[in-house]
């Protein structure tokens, strides 16, 4: 075997490699086709540089061809699938053919400056639109998304800098072609990666908030608020600022699921939340401390401030009329209890006070507003 041989076989192994690491990867269903892409376009990658094997041959040279393009246009749909959008598959299988047909014919002719000249325009087609959907259209963008989208613009810098060499420098075309043996596997080994960790990085992030949201209502459960206020309390405590902690309870709650389910009672609460949350600031917090209890964190906010804020609150669920009750004479209704950060910004302190304030507004006849004693 020859050393150009050895080279392609062992590029064709570095792709099996990411085929087979990608098997690895559990998705839910949404993001499965974009697996599936990511696996075919890993399959003909390494099918290319398989075939190079024999370039000698006109039969391997052009499936070479054909599948290094196939695999070009799979980056593309891949891009498409993981940035949310649908393959637009018209386009992407357009793509394939003229790229497969025009590589193919000019390789298994021997015309290198074709050849250099076509792939350099074909593949800008086809990876500066990848590039743009990893940095401006897929959510959540990742570090491994941008790290991915260095190593197309590397991809692109290659193919375009053999083109500009052969137009005004032919005589160091060579050079670069060794350079670019050096530089590719780092490339493939990069955006194979780069991929995958994507994934995993996703992952990481979605269980990062489940941990930290609550799943019915989609508010932040005690922990999230925690990681949320920490770095707000540090800076209020150092500019001695004030805050208030709001811990709110929905009234005969346990007659609702009793009476209608817990279904109803699961809504009833969805609806409560996003009517609380219609009354804050961007800047205040709030959460679901569990059951039916909600807490809210008002930052800069003094306890006469916090309590026309419970009031609006008290008001507004007063108001609310849900169908899903309409036969029933229950009305709801929230009590509240208020403590204030300031001088003591403990949270546990804080909380547990404005915990005592809530049950005395509670035992003293509920749909009332009690502030902790100072």
């Amino acid at each position: 075997m020859t050393a150009e041989q050895i080279y392609s076989l062992g590029m064709a192994q570095i792709g099996v490699v990411f085929f087979l690491a990608s098997f690895r990867i559990h998705l839910q269903v949404q993001h499965r086709q974009s697996l599936l892409l990511l696996q075919l376009l890993f399959f003909f990658d390494s099918l290319s540089w398989l075939f190079y094997v024999w370039q000698d041959q006109p039969l391997a040279l052009f499936l070479s061809c054909a599948t290094s393009c196939i695999n070009v246009w799979l980056v593309l749909a891949f891009a498409m699938r993981r940035a949310g959008s649908t393959v637009k598959w018209p386009l992407v299988i357009s793509g394939m053919l003229l790229h497969a047909c025009y590589y193919s014919y000019f390789a298994v002719q021997g015309l290198q400056a074709y050849v250099l000249h076509g792939q350099t325009l074909f593949t800008t087609l086809a990876i500066a639109p990848v590039c743009w959907l990893f940095w401006f259209k897929k959510q959540p963008r990742t570090f491994s998304d941008q790290l991915y989208v260095g190593a197309m613009l590397v991809w692109l810098l290659v193919c375009a800098s053999r083109s500009v060499l052969l137009l005004f420098a032919p005589e160091w075309l060579f050079s670069s072609l060794l350079v670019t043996q050096v530089i590719w596997p780092g490339v493939m080994v990069a955006y194979g990666i780069f991929a995958i960790t994507s994934y995993m990085e996703e992952t990481e992030l979605k269980l990062k908030g489940e941990a930290l949201h609550d799943p019915l209502t989609g508010l932040l459960n005690r922990r999230g608020m925690l990681e949320s206020i920490r770095a707000c309390l540090s800076y209020l405590q150092r500019k001695q600022q004030h805050a208030a902690l709001l811990m709110v309870d929905l009234d005969f709650f346990k007659k609702i699921n009793d009476a209608h389910g817990h279904d109803v009672g699961d809504l009833v609460l969805v609806e409560v939340a996003d009517t609380l949350a219609l009354q804050l600031r961007e800047s205040d917090v709030l959460a679901r401390f569990g059951g039916e209890e909600f807490l809210l964190f008002l930052p800069q906010t003094s306890t006469e401030q916090a309590k026309l804020v419970a009031e609006r609150l008290l008001a507004a669920v007063n108001a609310m009329q849900l169908a899903v009750l309409a036969q029933s004479s229950q009305k709801l209704s929230i009590s509240i209890g208020i403590a204030n950060f300031g001088p003591d910004y403990d949270f546990a302190s804080q909380l547990k006070r404005a915990d005592q304030a809530l049950y005395r507004a509670k035992d003293l006849g509920r749909c009332r507003i009690e502030i902790a004693a100072e």
